[in-house]
């Protein structure tokens, strides 16, 4: 058994941080988290490299882990949310000196080919990192493509129904 190790995160998601506590693990195996305070103990097994099976109250989850350019993509289910993910220390140290705002704007591409369903943002809006901006429908799935960086939306490439080829420009944000 390894002995446990104490790691504090801040987690931010949706433009909101968490400060996330992580002890272990434990002698029985498992870790103790805290978001925020709310304790929860939390059985982690890796199923292969980026992939976790977790068992919180009774509850069972697999969720995958995909780095993405500016954070990490996790995923429960159908469900995707970009996750930027930092020591506590090095988080308030870079706080304390001020530092700059994070790089802002992006291109948005085309993973794959297929079809634009519905557009989320128009010409102007303000986004947010991990916020969504557009719908492509492909191989008979939809998949919401988010911003990772954010900005201003200063052009978009296609319209609702169009078809695209991976690799094309979908929205522009500055």
């Amino acid at each position: 058994m390894t002995s446990p190790v104490r790691r504090e995160l801040v987690v931010t998601a949706n433009g909101l941080d968490r400060t996330v506590v992580v002890d272990g693990p434990l002698e029985d195996g498992r870790f103790r988290v805290a978001i925020d305070g709310s304790e929860k103990l939390v059985d982690a097994k890796a199923l292969r490299p980026g992939t976790w099976s977790l068992l919180i109250d009774g509850a069972s989850f697999v969720v995958d882990l995909d780095p993405r350019r500016n954070g990490i993509a996790a995923s429960v289910g159908a469900s995707e949310v970009l996750l930027q993910v930092q020591d506590a220390l090095h988080k308030r140290l870079a706080s304390a000196a001020g530092t700059r705002s994070p790089a802002r704007g992006e291109t948005i591409r085309a993973p794959i080919a297929g079809k634009v369903v519905k557009l989320l943002v128009a010409v102007g809006d303000q986004v947010a990192p991990g916020t969504p901006v557009i719908v492509l429908e492909a191989m008979k799935m939809e998949n919401e493509l988010v911003a990772e960086r954010g900005g201003t939306v200063a052009s978009i490439g296609k319209t609702a129904g169009q078809a695209v080829d991976t690799g094309d420009t979908l929205v522009e944000l500055t």
